[in-house]
């Protein structure tokens, strides 16, 4: 049985060996959420990633070495927008594709979270999502989607090679 003093010692010195630990995470997840803010007529939507599965990806696409530091940096951003907007799309109404803005994105040790927003489609009825990200470096990538429209919140799974999937708003 592992004491509270065993949990302890093994959370800190994890720290000292984080290459180590970061390597053994075997599951490949990632979350977004999309919201509708009524009050300012926006779409909104959130990523949350691992840091470390992130850095792989946007490695193998530039073809050069890219750590949480280059991420965290200035041009982590158009590093990172950029990939996002190769990965994951989302279309109103089955029309054009939604133009997602880069807000920004925050570090919060091992994850990443990274904001887009867009102007809340006129006459919304349905909202169709692809989200392929990371899943072209991490073959078992599980990615989940939540949309919450007035109060109602609907999931979506994507695995690699998965098709867009359909969510009604109304």
């Amino acid at each position: 049985m592992l004491t509270r003093r065993k949990i302890l010692i093994t959370f800190a010195t994890a720290g000292l060996y984080p290459q180590k630990y970061s390597l053994a995470h075997g599951a490949h997840a990632a979350f977004t959420s999309i919201e509708q803010n009524t009050r300012a007529g926006t779409l909104e939507v959130i990523h949350r990633l691992m840091v470390l599965d992130l850095e792989l990806a946007l490695t193998a696409r530039t073809g050069h070495r890219i750590s949480m530091e280059d991420i965290a940096d200035e041009s982590g951003n158009a590093l990172v927008s950029d990939y996002l907007n190769d990965y994951f799309f989302i279309s109103s109404n089955g029309q054009e594709k939604v133009r997602l803005q880069w807000v920004g994105m925050a570090l919060d040790v091992d994850t990443l979270f990274a904001y887009q927003e867009a102007p809340l489609p006129e006459k919304l009825s349905r909202l169709i999502i692809s989200n392929q990200l990371l899943a072209e470096t991490h073959p078992s990538q599980v990615n989940t989607v939540n949309v919450t429209f007035d109060g109602r919140t609907q999931s979506r799974m994507f695995v690699l090679g998965d098709t867009p999937k359909q969510v009604d708003v109304l």
